[in-house]
């Protein structure tokens, strides 16, 4: 939840109040296109915005890349109020993965009011409205991903009216109204054409 928002957290991650912080939450592997979060943080501060990468999670390239970047927050893996803290404390979800079967992390991003940038598939393509709530960009189109990213850090307007959004739109995800359209799908399965 948004609510879940901690100014001690930013200031535990060095993050001044006039500067982003940039999430990447899940397994820190080669199989989640972490280069590409790299060159999106690159270019959000080429840009001459402040921005700090929190990455949450481990994974058999967490080592070599915490050494590489060294100046990125390193926070391990969190769980329950830890982790909403967390999302709700960032200011964009990057998330350029393109081996999701759903990605829970960007329903979980979504619920804590965090702009999402993500690619057109899996969770992020049903579940983020493109410029509503987040960015859905074309699949494995890195250049556009980055493009959008830094267009949205520089854009604080949209990033608040994304955040509330992001929020309201996870708030339709009860498990009344999904059982319900899991419902409608079996009705229309049954139907003869």
């Amino acid at each position: 939840h948004p609510a879940r928002r901690s100014l001690a957290l930013r200031a535990a991650w060095g993050v001044p109040p006039d500067a982003l912080a940039l999430l990447f939450v899940g397994r820190i592997a080669p199989e989640k296109n972490l280069d590409l979060v790299l060159a999106t943080v690159a270019a959000i501060q080429a840009s001459g915005i402040p921005a700090r990468m929190i990455w949450v999670g481990d994974g058999p390239s967490r080592a070599a890349l915490q050494q590489q970047y060294p100046e990125h927050v390193w926070c391990g893996m969190q769980r329950g109020e830890a982790l909403a803290e967390h999302y709700a404390s960032a200011d964009l979800f990057l998330f350029p993965s393109l081996t999701e079967t759903f990605g829970n992390v960007t329903l979980e991003a979504l619920a804590s009011g965090l702009p999402t940038i993500a690619f057109d598939y899996g969770a992020a393509g049903r579940h983020i409205d493109d410029g509503v709530n987040g960015c859905a960009v074309r699949y494995a189109d890195s250049d556009a991903y980055v493009k959008r990213a830094v267009a949205l850090a520089h854009d604080a307007a949209a990033r608040r009216k994304m955040a509330l959004a992001a929020r309201a739109s996870a708030e339709q995800l009860t498990t009344t109204a999904v059982s319900a359209r899991f419902a409608d799908l079996l009705r229309q399965l049954e139907s003869p054409r």
